[in-house]
């Protein structure tokens, strides 16, 4: 097992986390909070599922001066689904816009669709914090000057779709939440090598969903075929794979998309693969404050969530990969 170690900016917390099992222990920091101006948020999701994508894309902002910073928290969407949800995730929100003050945060590179559209609006509750700007990391990456290699590209996906490297093709997945502004899907095409791209009828503000968000609500025959429809559409324009930039609708089209397979964008630029098959299993761990934890809790949540904000050890044992090295980026 891998051990990454993070100093929450947010939280004021030393988090070590390894990797697969995702063996959490959370040690607090003493004092007043450090000032920092730009903080990597990556979100629930590539936390769980792509720790060493974690650790790699937070090095490649920080040595680049991007970010002086990181936070594990949760952005808070997923509250919603909780019981009394509502009431729950506006005092998550509350704690995490005081939190951002403390920290004199100007701005969040965020990893996830999802948590660039919460934020946003969380952000713009409050006067003191509406100028904060929660900005997309493939967006971040692609002015950094940053693209995925092609034959990298073409390596992994040949290697999971069967088709020569030389014929590999794939279409670009555009989440829903990235519909109003594109800025998601601007930045993975921005990232992407363009000969290896076929684009869809159905893209951007058109894109189909990938089923995700039913699957979160417990509609999962709606979710599946939703799925399904998506990889149909692109095995019919000659597409071996999606390239995605939102972890869920990478897990939710690799597994149901059949018989197209499905890539997060960092998998390609970092050249090191997911191991989705096993994926389902990892996503046990949610980072949030102590007082939303337990409102959580006594809501008897059906979520792993942990505390960052005392002094404790979490487990939340989940099988995996064996991790030996972090990825590198490939610029």
């Amino acid at each position: 097992m891998s051990e990454y170690v993070f100093e929450d900016a947010l939280a004021r917390s030393i988090v070590s986390c390894g990797f697969p099992q995702l063996e959490i222990a959370v040690e607090r920091v003493p004092g007043d909070p450090r000032p920092c101006s730009s903080v990597f948020f990556p979100g629930c999701s590539l936390i769980n599922y792509g720790l060493p994508l974690v650790n790699a894309v937070y090095d490649t902002l920080s040595d680049a001066g991007c970010v002086d910073g990181v936070s594990l928290l949760c952005c808070g969407k997923i509250l919603s689904y909780e019981p009394d949800g509502d009431a729950v995730r506006a005092s998550f929100e509350e704690q995490l816009r005081a939190s951002l003050r403390s920290s004199e945060v100007e701005r969040i590179v965020a990893a996830c669709p999802n948590c660039v559209q919460a934020l946003r609006a969380a952000l713009a509750a409050d006067e003191r914090t509406a100028g904060i700007q929660a900005v997309a990391l493939p967006a971040v990456l692609a002015d950094l000057g940053y693209r995925i290699d092609e034959g990298v590209a073409r390596r992994l996906l040949a290697q999971e779709t069967g088709v020569a490297a030389s014929e590999v093709r794939a279409s670009v997945h555009d989440s829903c939440p990235d519909r109003d502004t594109g800025e998601f899907a601007d930045g993975v095409r921005a990232l992407m090598p363009a000969d290896l791209v076929v684009e869809l009828a159905h893209i951007r503000k058109r894109s189909y969903c990938c089923g995700s968000l039913l699957r979160a609500v417990g509609k999962f025959d709606r979710a599946d075929d939703a799925a399904r429809r998506h990889g149909q559409e692109a095995r019919a324009a000659g597409s071996s794979a999606f390239v995605v930039a939102c972890m869920s609708c990478a897990l939710q089209l690799e597994t149901f998309a059949a018989p197209i397979s499905a890539f997060h964008y960092l998998e390609l630029l970092y050249d090191w693969r997911i191991d989705w098959n096993r994926a389902d299993s990892y996503m046990k761990l949610r980072f949030l404050f102590d007082d939303a934890l337990d409102a959580v809790e006594g809501a008897s949540s059906s979520r792993a969530f942990a505390s960052l904000g005392a002094p404790e050890a979490v487990c939340a044992a989940g099988a995996g990969q064996r991790v030996e090295t972090s990825p590198e980026v490939i610029s």
